[in-house]
């Protein structure tokens, strides 16, 4: 994946974003030291976006960086879409930041405190997704038309990493293909962002089958504005109607401390300390946290998704595996036969992203999910400049922090290393 990027975005015509809040981050300052290098040190191809006073802004300034954007430290990561982290990138990209800013604004003044609760936007869909989760009702499930997938994906992150703790919270399920109404459960909370109707159908048959379905119109793109502040907005409200701080991550740091013990392992002794594999064939390696009564990895993969309660459970494909159009496409087919085998809705997400984000569900919400934690052999590996690893090494040393940190918080998670991926499909006939 790295290697694709590089030589999609060569250093004589590329511009970098290095953008971190706590400027700190395993994976951008990776990221950064490889580019760093290709480019000869050339700092006016370096843009930060970071907090006041953090490290990568002395670095950044240091490097002689060609501008360094410092963003609001009492703005959380996963609510700063309308802020430089957000705006930078989409100012870049030709958007119209005041049209975007323009139409934030207008929703902001529908949730002002004057506003009567009962018509108060974001008040309003925070109380529903805050009773439906009550209610059991709190896998939140996404469809949006063209062009706003996307979308999807951040509200993953903005909801599960806000109202995941303290095992309760909402579990977002982007992504996931639409399948006929009566195989869905009763766990579930349908929203659609509708541009020209093309889920209607599906939609329409959820609904005559009982199931609750919102439905939010966008018009325009920057109408894109307007669901990130009401999202946000709701968010919060729905976490309040939870119990629970919207605006802490308290899981989240064990993740990351356990993946940084792992590269000390491997820069001490030149391994990481996985734990030894309790199934092997065939050229996959499995291990779980619990005893499956099984003989081989995909006799193992059996008994744990025989663990899946429909109605109730979810499963979550973490898939530490170079993201690209070839994998998205396999793991999202896997995504769809899980859920027909299964019952159960399934969340698919590439790591490291669960160190940060819905990794905080995951080790702080309700103990509803079976984790299938997949790793593989990178078809090539180099080295990132001065650390002393590789980004294979990197990747699944992530890998291995966040499964542990799921092991000590005592949720269900089978973990499959492959040689190679593409086995995937061969297990799960």
């Amino acid at each position: 994946q790295v290697a694709a990027a590089a030589a999609a975005f060569p250093p004589s015509e590329s511009l970098y974003l290095i953008a971190s809040k706590s400027g700190s981050t395993a994976e951008v300052l990776a990221n950064l030291d490889y580019f760093w290098q290709r480019s000869g040190g050339d700092g006016t191809r370096f843009v930060a976006v970071t907090d006041p006073g953090s490290p990568l802004e002395t670095l950044a300034r240091e490097r002689g960086f060609r501008r360094v954007f410092l963003a609001d430290p009492n703005v959380g990561g996963r609510y700063s879409a309308l802020t430089a982290f957000g705006l930078l990138p989409a100012a870049l990209m030709g958007v119209d930041v005041e049209a975007l800013l323009a139409r934030a604004d207008w929703m902001r003044r529908q949730c002002l405190p004057a506003v009567p609760a009962p018509r108060n936007p974001g008040l309003v869909l925070g109380a529903v997704l805050g009773e439906a989760a009550r209610a059991g009702r709190d896998k939140v499930t996404f469809f949006a038309d063209p062009p706003f997938e996307s979308l999807s994906a951040w509200l993953e992150q903005l909801i599960a990493e806000s109202s995941g703790k303290q095992g309760v919270g909402l579990v977002p399920v982007a992504g996931e293909p639409l399948r006929a109404a009566d195989a869905y459960g009763d766990d579930r909370l349908f929203v659609y962002f509708r541009v020209d109707g093309t889920h209607d159908d599906g939609l329409r048959a959820l609904r005559a089958a009982g199931h609750p379905v919102l439905t939010f119109d966008l018009a325009a793109p920057a109408d894109l504005a307007v669901e990130f502040y009401r999202w946000e907005f709701a968010t919060a409200a729905a976490c309040a109607a939870l119990g629970v701080n919207a605006f802490d991550q308290p899981n989240v740091q064990d993740a990351k401390a356990r993946a940084k013990a792992q590269i000390a392992a491997y820069r001490a002794n030149g391994r990481l300390d996985a734990p030894a594999p309790r199934w092997q064939a065939d050229g996959v390696r499995a291990w779980a946290t619990q005893d499956l009564n099984a003989e081989t990895p995909t006799a193992a993969l059996s008994a744990f998704l025989a663990q899946a309660r429909a109605g109730r459970d979810y499963i979550a494909l973490n898939a530490f595996l170079p993201r690209n159009a070839e994998t998205a496409a396999a793991l999202t087919d896997l995504q769809a036969q899980l859920g027909a085998r299964t019952g159960c809705a399934v969340t698919l997400g590439f790591g490291p992203r669960f160190l940060h984000s819905t990794g905080q569900l995951h080790k702080g919400g309700p103990d509803s999910a079976l984790f299938l934690v997949l790793t593989a052999d990178p078809a090539q590996d180099f080295d990132i400049p001065g650390q002393g690893l590789t980004f294979g090494a990197l990747l699944l040393g992530q890998a291995l922090g966040d499964l542990a940190a799921l092991q000590a918080q005592g949720r269900r998670a089978l973990w499959l290393h492959l040689d190679d991926w593409r086995r995937l499909a061969e297990m799960f006939a």
